[in-house]
């Protein structure tokens, strides 16, 4: 690495919350770098630090809530990266910006009721809550600055009875005397794929370096995976971790596949899968483009190529479709 390095890390870091990440990986060879880059490693020393005690503020801020509605009798399995740092302690620094919980449907009304009486507000900015109900999956409850996110499911239109098989398989870990409820590792590991592919990789470095230490799985939780993978779209499940196996992450190869793409797919999701983890443009295409066409591919058997000259205009359609032809040729 070189010295010029260190203001792009930094931006591309702090952009991309990924400061816990970027120093867990680059901290121990901090003696072996220059100046600049030493000197920005201290500085992310404290950024995560200060990332640390945020978060402890907001777990404090929705605790009292949250065990409100457990003396209630309303279950929780937590979600996402209020799960991780549950049960991975050198977590306590990854940038978070609510909780995310999963209760069973017919406890939805009452935990709202209880959330409104503690002095949360709904947040309606994206959809109001009716739309939320029929269209989403999950509410947002504000207090403070700290939301929780009340999921009822992991998805719009979840396969039948997997809600219910995700209860069934769910763990208890201890977290500060609490007893807290997380999903079993194969289905922590499927909702994190998901997650990452619903939002079709956009901006979502973060969530890729979740997959990691996810990836560990003895033989029974991989055959659950691979059970439970059955019943989704093969391109949300299988292409984050094929795109981890195809960047050298050796234990994400057998649950990958192909990632659900031919090989001209698979050479394009090369080219076009890290601009849009950094959310840049990709041969004149906007991110946002990129992200409708990714994700039109991930939950469809559409053509890759199709639909990012669609995506591209009528201007960039030609050299697109030139370049995909050049790649077919090439493998």
């Amino acid at each position: 690495m070189r010295e010029a390095d260190a203001p792009v890390l930094a931006d591309l870091a702090t952009r991309l919350n990924v400061e816990a990440y970027a120093l867990s990986a680059l901290g121990p060879s901090q003696r072996q770098l220059g100046p600049a880059l030493g000197g920005w490693l201290a500085e992310l020393r404290r950024r995560v630090a200060a990332a640390t005690v945020e978060n402890l503020r907001r777990d404090a801020e929705l605790s009292g809530a949250l065990d409100r509605l457990a003396e209630a009798g309303i279950d929780l399995i937590f979600l996402k990266g209020s799960a991780l740092r549950l049960v991975e302690l050198g977590r306590a620094g990854r940038f978070q910006c609510d909780v995310d919980v999963l209760l069973r449907r017919p406890d939805l009304e009452r935990a709202e009721a209880l959330l409104t009486g503690l002095g949360f507000r709904l947040d309606e900015s994206y959809l109001d809550r009716e739309d939320l109900l029929r269209r989403h999956f999950h509410l947002g409850f504000e207090r403070r600055g700290a939301v929780v996110e009340l999921h009822w499911d992991v998805d719009a239109a979840s396969p039948q009875g997997f809600v219910e098989r995700l209860w069934d398989a769910s763990r208890e870990v201890a977290a500060d005397g609490r007893p807290r409820r997380v999903l079993s590792p194969a289905h922590q590991l499927l909702f994190g794929c998901l997650h990452l592919s619903r939002h079709a990789f956009r901006g979502g470095l973060r969530w890729l370096a979740d997959l990691k230490p996810l990836l560990a799985l003895d033989a029974g939780a991989a055959a659950r995976f691979g059970a439970e993978a059955e019943g989704w779209p093969p391109r949300a499940v299988r292409c984050p971790l094929w795109l981890l196996a195809d960047l050298g992450v050796t234990e994400a190869a057998a649950l990958a596949a192909d990632g659900g793409a031919d090989p001209v797919e698979r050479a394009l999701l090369r080219r076009l899968l890290v601009p849009l983890l950094l959310d840049e443009p990709w041969m004149g295409i906007p991110a946002w483009r990129l992200e409708h066409a990714l994700r039109a591919w991930l939950f469809s058997e559409r053509s890759l190529p199709g639909l990012l000259a669609e995506a591209s205009g009528q201007g960039m359609s030609g050299r697109l479709r030139a370049w995909a032809a050049g790649a077919e040729a090439r493998t």
